[in-house]
């Protein structure tokens, strides 16, 4: 949160991670009179996920802009999946970087605010 703070001035960043509130993606982010919404997911190399969270997320997609952060790792292998929620099943990625890059993440938000 604190290199999104930095980098992406100007936005409202809203973390809703909660136990409570089951389905919401873990972060909103408002720029540039557009609202994008977040869902981070460590997956090694398999991850958690409900079927309400994979349902809103689907249709905040289908409404704006929703999309999973999968920090994937399998063994030694690390890297940076930005996915669809179209696509969470098969984890095809709209865009992936090597490593965990937060930096990545942080530059597709600013793109998907442009």
């Amino acid at each position: 949160m604190e290199l999104a703070k930095e980098r992406l001035q100007g936005a409202v960043l809203l973390r809703h991670e909660d136990v409570r509130t089951a389905g919401i993606p873990d972060l909103s982010v408002t720029l540039r009179g557009k609202t994008s919404w977040w869902e981070f997911k460590h997956a090694t190399p398999n991850y958690p996920s409900t079927g309400i969270q994979e349902l809103t997320c689907l249709r905040l997609a289908a409404a704006g802009t929703c999309f999973y952060v999968i920090y994937h790792e399998e063994g030694n292998y690390k890297r940076t999946l930005i996915i669809h929620p179209r696509n969470i099943k098969t984890l095809d990625p709209e865009v992936w970087q090597p490593g965990f890059d937060h930096s990545f993440v942080i530059d597709y938000i600013k793109w998907t605010h442009r």
